[in-house]
């Protein structure tokens, strides 16, 4: 999991719990009733790369596999987005904070079959769900909070930049027949990455950072930018494009501080933050407030015996 996202965590505060505002709108995560078969959680001792039969990430990037579900090496905050599509702006104010340390710490392999040999990507994530639930003992809900925010505008009216394009209907999502740190820029837009339906990110260099998507919404970018540029508000689409684009945006990752802003750039490195979204998707980013959802974790316990 990408390593912006732990960013956003938090240690626990002494009850184990996040209770929401009185003026927050509370919503309950909806119901659901698949489960593995059987499942096998174990504190993975080995460490190393972590693994998965199929990509843990909010995309439908999925692969079958015959019913097994297999993920090696992995956090429970991984298995939190996975399950629950957990946006990176839904982390925002420290709501996803109230975790014990060792749900970000600990790693865990799982072995799980489902009864089921057909099962599809979303049925994994509704059987995951049921896994933490049952083995963690997890209770969340989601939640409306006014916040402040960085809204994401477009720099003129109608027009985006050269690196954020509208998404080619049925253009497949297949392995790309080239290297992408060998093919300009501009050029990979509809291109790369090689999977459809939210982010990925390639480090060129230490400074320079490439991230990319395709068939995303630009609110699902706007999001994902949250976490590549690591601002401390979450970003919001106010662009009013519609439909599912594609982009790509290169910047300087060492020059960011908490707003995105960046000092003066090397000579071997990207643009800053600002600089690179403005040139090459676009847009600009403006402080505002706005309604956002939270997602809130409300108890956790460390997994059950198999």
């Amino acid at each position: 999991m990408r390593r912006i996202m732990l960013l956003f965590i938090g240690v626990a505060a002494s009850t184990g719990l996040c209770l929401a505002p009185a003026h927050s709108q509370n919503t309950l995560l909806p119901p659901h009733k698949l489960q593995f078969e059987v499942a096998s959680i174990r504190e993975s001792r080995l460490g190393g790369k972590a693994n998965s039969s199929f990509p843990l990430d909010r995309s439908e990037t999925y692969s079958p596999t015959g019913g097994s579900f297999v993920a090696t090496n992995q956090s429970v905050v991984t298995l939190l987005i996975f399950a629950y599509k957990i946006k990176v702006s839904e982390f925002s104010s420290g709501l996803m904070g109230h975790l014990p340390k060792w749900a970000t710490s600990e790693r865990f392999d799982i072995n799980a079959r489902a009864g089921s040999e057909s099962p599809t990507k979303d049925d994994m994530r509704s059987m995951v769900q049921s896994l933490l639930e049952d083995r963690f003992k997890l209770k969340a809900h989601r939640e409306m909070q006014m916040k402040p925010v960085l809204g994401m505008h477009l720099t003129k009216s109608g027009m985006t930049g050269p690196q954020l394009r509208s998404h080619i209907p049925n253009s497949a999502c297949l392995t790309l027949p080239f290297l992408a740190t060998e093919t300009l820029v501009p050029s990979l837009v509809g291109r790369w990455p090689a999977t459809c339906g939210d982010g990925t990110e390639l480090r060129i260099s230490r400074y320079r950072l490439r991230e990319g998507g395709r068939d995303m919404k630009m609110s699902a970018i706007a999001d994902w930018l949250s976490g590549a540029g690591d601002t401390e508000r979450p970003i919001v689409d106010k662009t009013g494009l519609q439909g599912t684009l594609d982009f790509v945006l290169e910047f300087d990752p060492e020059s960011l501080d908490r707003e995105g802003l960046s000092s003066t750039p090397r000579d071997d490195s990207g643009p800053n933050f600002i600089d690179a979204i403005k040139e090459q998707l676009g847009v600009q980013l403006k402080k505002e407030e706005d309604s956002i959802t939270l997602f809130t974790i409300d108890g956790i316990e460390y997994p059950t015996a198999n």
